[in-house]
């Protein structure tokens, strides 16, 4: 619970009221901070713990929710927009492929490699890496070569 009231301190320091809604919202990514979820899913969820309350409740909590750097938001080709929990993490992004949706979260190697040409070429350092990438996984790569 310890994430929990880190966040809510978060959401008091950046003067966001603590509504039940927004308690079981970030409980619900915290629980399950390796997952992506969809709208309706979070929104399924969120409704089992408050009935009646409404998507377009639910994607402002979300929006606040990205804009604290809290969740970060994906488009995945077929699935459409996903939440996914990065608070606290030091690099939080995904290489998603275009054909076939397959996300695939990345490694610190990359951006050590990335933070190094930041230093190195523009003289800037401790960046806050949050980065999506889309293309195609080797499967899909050979079946566009193939086609």
């Amino acid at each position: 619970m310890k994430k929990h009231k880190d966040l809510i301190a978060v959401l008091r320091h950046n003067q966001q009221r603590i509504t039940p809604a927004r308690r079981f919202l970030l409980q619900y990514f915290i629980d399950h901070s390796t997952r992506q979820f969809s709208l309706p899913e979070i929104q399924a969820h969120l409704q089992d713990k408050l009935p009646g309350i409404n998507r377009s409740s639910v994607y402002r909590n979300l929006e606040m929710l990205k804009q604290l750097s809290v969740i970060q938001e994906l488009t995945v080709p077929g699935q459409g927009k996903r939440y996914q929990f990065i608070f606290e993490q030091q690099v939080h992004h995904f290489i998603i492929c275009k054909a076939c949706g397959k996300v695939v979260k990345g490694n610190r190697d990359l951006f050590e490699k990335v933070e190094k040409a930041l230093k190195e070429i523009h003289d800037f350092q401790k960046a806050n890496l949050s980065v999506t990438f889309y293309g195609f996984c080797s499967k899909c790569q050979t079946a566009v070569e193939a086609g």
